[in-house]
């Protein structure tokens, strides 16, 4: 094989390679950090406490003052998030939430 031939498979190889890694990576550990997420909402927390939460987390998504909300995690596209349920302006209840 050429050099030539060799440095075109690098170029244009390698980066699918490490596009692969990264998304397989980010979708296999997705589930346990987003457990650990859900984990440190705690029923009780104020709306304005929940969205601080995910800013200071990154994460996708907000809290309204009742109904479901759901806190995803964009480094596994929104298949890993926390479904946060949310009445009269607190937590009624946070879990782990699979979305496939």
């Amino acid at each position: 094989m050429s050099p030539l031939a060799k440095g075109l498979g690098a170029l244009f190889g390698l980066p699918i390679v490490l596009a692969i890694i990264f998304f397989s990576y980010f979708n296999l550990t997705g589930e346990d950090r987003m457990r650990a997420v859900c984990g440190e909402v705690k029923p009780g927390m104020t709306r304005a406490q929940v969205n601080q939460f995910v800013l200071d987390k990154r994460l996708d998504g907000s809290a309204g003052d009742r109904g479901v909300s759901f806190l995803g995690d964009s480094r596994s596209y929104g298949r890993h998030t926390c479904k946060v349920t949310m009445e009269a302006g607190t937590v009624k209840a946070a879990q782990y939430s699979f979305a496939d």
